[in-house]
């Protein structure tokens, strides 16, 4: 009988898988549980989603600084080599 419910459990799964089902969206025997209401749900939700919004807006910082400093260092190697092309054109130093 225990494997009869096990085989019907794996084809259930298997069956269900298709449709997104997990798991565990369910209770189990046994398994610690806590109720919340309404209003805290969404305290939850709109935190996760500030979060969110705060990560994103960091991600996006860090690539428009990473692009500075890429374009300030182009700007440093070009104002080298006509630094050092002037010091060449003026005879202080040798080719």
């Amino acid at each position: 009988m225990a494997e009869s419910v096990n085989i019907t459990s794996a084809v259930l799964d298997k069956k269900l898988e298709s449709y997104g089902w997990n798991a565990k969206d369910f209770v189990a025997e046994n398994e610690l549980t806590i109720t919340i209401t309404l209003s805290e749900y969404r305290q939850l939700i709109a935190s996760d989603a500030t979060k969110r919004h705060d990560i994103d807006k960091a991600n996006a910082d860090k690539y428009e600084r990473d692009a500075e400093n890429k374009r300030l260092k182009e700007e440093v190697e070009t104002l080298r080599a006509r630094l050092y092309e002037t010091r060449v054109s003026s005879g202080r130093v040798e080719e």
